[in-house]
């Protein structure tokens, strides 16, 4: 609904009231003594009101003028208070990061992040750990800046940099018979039962397309929707996986699951961190975005 008051004339109105002046008001709103009085003969006009009357060279308020400050100086009061909220979340703002991942991505993120903090003070960083097709939507709805998957993204609007990669590799039991050899054939898989991961993730759809859409017939033990419980699942012997190396890097190390070489089986995959084409993030955010990208050169 059009109104004759407007928050500039409001503004420059209040200004005048409280100054009792044109030249002082200009001065703080730091604007053109004509400018200031055109905004309250406009006023005045389309009010059919007068709110001044001058006596020498100070003006001062009429009736209605009077009725009109007490109003005006509460609509100043609650611009400057969302003025100065706007400036602390904007501030606010500028250390925050929001970042969505893939399991995958979790494994690589801590060590940039921890890196990066080391040149910004009291960063503030939100991560959400959830499947590729989330991370790509919440990055298109500007839920979080950036996004990292290990898969090439299918939306469009997005920025990709790869900043990584990585591959399923064969995982079982320090204990099984697999762990011992230097490597196996896929037709000796045949037998062995399966820990996958659920429909949605994109190491199940890596291997649904490169190997168990091949082999119908083999089985699956166990459909687990969380990488650490497919770890744990492993060690007690409950089955085989092909499963992120970076997720098992640890455990390879100590020695509670080992690695075996498939032959002719190619599961490698990019890291890919994503942003919004449509949307320019904080300065910080670009900032991070730059570092991790030439991490990875």
């Amino acid at each position: 609904m059009k109104t004759l008051l407007t928050a500039t004339n409001v503004r420059v109105f209040e200004a005048v009231a409280r100054l009792q002046g044109v030249t002082r008001a200009a001065e703080e709103l730091e604007t053109s003594q004509p400018y200031v009085s055109k905004q309250i003969a406009l006023m005045e006009a389309q009010l059919n009101l007068r709110l001044f009357s001058r006596v020498g060279r100070r003006l001062y308020l009429t009736q209605a003028g009077e009725l009109l400050h007490q109003h005006a100086k509460l609509v100043v009061g609650s611009l400057k208070d969302a003025e100065d909220m706007l400036l602390r979340s904007a501030a606010a703002s500028q250390k925050r990061i929001r970042i969505a991942t893939t399991t995958t991505g979790m494994y690589m993120l801590p060590e940039w992040l921890a890196s990066f903090e080391k040149k910004i003070a009291d960063l503030e960083t939100t991560v959400i750990v959830t499947n590729g097709a989330d991370v790509e939507q919440r990055v298109i709805s500007g839920d979080v800046d950036l996004g990292f998957v290990a898969n090439r993204p299918q939306s469009r609007g997005l920025v990709m940099n790869v900043v990584g990669e990585d591959s399923l590799v064969l995982a079982v039991q320090k204990d099984h018979p697999l762990a011992t050899r230097s490597s196996v054939r896929l037709d000796e898989l045949s037998r062995e039962r399966f820990i996958i991961r659920e429909p949605e993730s994109a190491s199940r759809a890596l291997t649904e397309k490169r190997i168990f859409q091949k082999h119908p017939d083999w089985r699956f033990r166990l459909q687990i929707n969380h990488i650490d419980a497919i770890k744990s699942s492993l060690e007690e012997g409950l089955g085989i996986s092909f499963i992120s190396k970076r997720a098992i890097d640890r455990e390879l190390r100590s020695g509670t699951l080992a690695m075996v070489p498939v032959n002719g089986v190619d599961l490698c995959r990019p890291i890919c961190m994503l942003s919004n084409a449509q949307k320019c993030g904080s300065r910080i955010v670009s900032r991070i975005a730059k570092y991790i990208a030439n991490q990875t050169l």
